[in-house]
């Protein structure tokens, strides 16, 4: 009988060490053991400072240059820029009667939606949109540049005598592109323009008028 209780204790104090034994394994940290047959490789880092900019490319070289197409300005676009930026002279254009906001009179033509017959804006460009485009610049201007000769204080084109100079106000102003102070760069074809018609006419305004006309039909102002 003894020997049985003897026996009995000695299996329960067994099984309490086994039992301890298991919630230590549990309280320990975690050992990382690498699968068998998985190959494995040391960390091979080290800090090193760099020692100026390396080459990246954000894109793969098979659609680098790749993009959305290119949009015209819509007519809204054009009809609340056009007057921002010329004091509140818009397109006009005379149809046998007095004269009308050309971008009302044409919008369906240059592609607004009229929500009648169509509810999307075409923004495609198009040689009939091309063509007025070179109407409304004509018009603006002719209204733009008259302003400034009439001695108006406030200088839509023509702001600055130094043709350089003006040419870098107005390719701020309609193209929003700040070409550096004392500097011609991208501007040389626009001197060109008006040194051309200035030797053709003797006339300062039309080499301006000129001038405007080709930057408000420039892509950098009615595409995006």
């Amino acid at each position: 009988m003894f020997g049985k209780k003897t026996r009995a204790r000695s299996f329960g104090l067994v099984l309490g060490a086994l039992f301890g034994l298991a919630l230590n394994a549990c309280d320990a940290a975690p050992v990382d053991v690498a699968p068998v047959g998985e190959v494995t490789h040391p960390d091979a880092w080290a800090h090193a400072a760099p020692t100026g900019p390396t080459p990246t490319a954000l894109l793969p070289g098979s659609i680098v240059g790749e993009g959305r197409r290119a949009r015209r300005m819509s007519v809204e676009q054009l009809r609340r820029s056009i007057e921002a930026l010329f004091d509140g002279i818009t397109w006009t254009v005379t149809a046998r009667g007095p004269a009308l906001p050309g971008f009302d009179v044409l919008s369906a033509t240059l592609g607004e939606a009229d929500y009648i017959r169509t509810t999307q804006n075409n923004l495609d460009p198009s040689p009939l949109f091309a063509k007025f485009m070179d109407d409304m610049a004509a018009s603006v201007c002719r209204q733009a540049v008259d302003r400034d000769v009439a001695g108006r204080t406030l200088k839509l084109v023509i702001a600055r005598e130094d043709v350089t100079e003006n040419l870098r106000f107005l390719r701020l102003k309609l193209h929003g592109i700040h070409v550096p102070e004392g500097s011609a760069e991208g501007l040389e074809a626009l001197a060109d323009l008006h040194a051309e018609i200035l030797s053709a006419t003797h006339d300062e305004a039309e080499a301006w008028w000129g001038v405007c006309i080709a930057m408000l039909t420039a892509p950098e102002m009615l595409a995006y």
